[in-house]
This record gives C-alpha cells, sequence and structure tokens, in this order.
C-alpha cells in the first residue's frame, strides 16, 4: 500500500449511498495497484463524517504500480455505469470503478 495526495481530486464531490461526499485528495494505491481507496467527507457537517470509497480497476492487470507511482493524473469521472476515476501516464489510460464505501 502507498498513500499519495492528488491535488485533482481534492474537494471533488460525487453522491453515494444517498449522501454528498467530497473527496479529500488523498488516495492509497492497494493490491497490486489493482484498488485505489480515496478519502472523503460530508461537507456539509461541521466535523465531517470521513469514509474512503473503494475504487477497483476496471481491466486488469495494468494498473498503478504501488511500489512506484511515478507520474500520473488522476480525474473523478461519471458515466451511466456511475463514478470511477480515470487515471492516465505515460500515454495509458485506466478506469476505476466504484465499488464501495466504507465509513470511518
Amino acid at each position: 500500500m502507498v498513500e499519495a495526495d492528488v491535488s485533482e481530486l481534492e474537494g471533488e464531490r460525487l453522491r453515494y449511498n444517498d449522501d454528498t461526499w467530497e473527496l479529500t485528495g488523498t488516495i492509497e494505491v492497494k493490491r497490486n495497484g489493482e484498488l485505489i481507496e480515496a478519502r472523503a467527507r460530508k461537507p456539509e457537517r461541521v466535523r465531517g463524517s470521513g469514509g474512503r470509497l473503494t475504487f477497483v480497476l476496471d481491466s486488469p492487470p495494468a494498473s498503478l504500480n504501488p511500489g512506484n507511482l511515478g507520474a500520473f493524473s488522476c480525474e473523478l469521472t461519471e458515466t451511466e455505469d456511475g463514478y470511477g476515476l480515470t487515471i492516465t501516464r505515460d500515454g495509458r489510460t485506466d478506469r476505476y470503478g466504484l465499488k464501495k464505501m466504507t465509513y470511518e
């Protein structure tokens, strides 16, 4: 597992489980890069209830390398299938689909 700050995600909002969540910009790359957990909070709360949104790679085996993330860009996207993270690096693009939420 490796943690990274992704400024492109900070402040991005999405709806999940009938709540609005705001991404903090911190992600953790896990399971050989096939899983990304993005930290989030409920923006309407003073203390902000926290959670982790779990995104899973749509097309394994290509993924981020948790041992060496290198340079990449990350964007929150929404399609008819739901939310996802689109990762672009070294001329290739991978999509991670939102699969679950864990409350903190």
